[in-house]
């Protein structure tokens, strides 16, 4: 199809409307092949703020989950389970957001150390990220490479994530230090 469509190119005059000898290539279902690679339901507009630096960060972050909240809800109704275990989505979100703020974080459930919190904080938020972006109807799963790359790069979670990974790596507690070196983000996207 693309060479019929450079063919016209060098066509004596135009502008002109041809058919072209082959169809677009569909499925047995009739979707376009091509169209069906995985995307979040959700479009991540950067968000106009008045704020600078990291509350304008904290601001987006809440906003970000407000909005994958009913695709969450959509997914768990759909699939009657979630990898999400400890806290809620808004508990991770006030948890990880605190804490990259440089506050004190409240601790929802008090039989965690601090990095405990954080780093179970972590896994429910992505696992809260997925599960809400594979509720789009028609939605194929992403590979991990695919999911790795939206999360880490286009979410305001991911930018998150590395906030608190810097927190920890200065703090003088050894189990944050820990969690900020090998535990947070994948070392191919520190």
């Amino acid at each position: 199809m693309l060479s019929a469509a450079l063919a016209l190119l060098e066509a004596p005059e135009g502008p002109l409307i041809v058919d072209f000898p082959e169809e677009a290539s569909e499925d047995v279902d009739g979707h376009d092949k091509d169209l069906d690679g995985w995307s979040c339901p959700v479009s991540f507009r950067q968000q106009v703020s008045q704020e600078h630096g990291l509350g304008k960060l904290r601001s987006a972050f809440r906003h970000e989950v407000a909005e994958l909240l009913p695709w969450y809800d959509l997914n768990l109704e759909k699939r009657d389970r979630t990898a999400v275990v400890e806290f809620s989505p808004e508990a991770v979100s006030e948890l990880l957001a605190a804490f990259a703020m440089g506050e004190q974080p409240a601790i929802p459930k008090a039989d965690f150390s601090l990095a405990t919190a954080l780093r179970l904080a972590a896994q429910d938020l992505k696992a809260f990220y997925f599960e809400a972006a594979m509720a789009r109807p028609g939605s194929n799963f992403p590979s991990s490479g695919e999911f790795n790359k939206w999360f880490w790069q286009e979410t305001t979670a991911g930018r998150i994530l590395k906030a608190v990974k810097e927190r920890c790596l200065k703090e003088e507690d050894k189990s944050l230090r820990l969690l900020g070196t090998l535990l947070l983000i994948p070392m191919d996207q520190a």
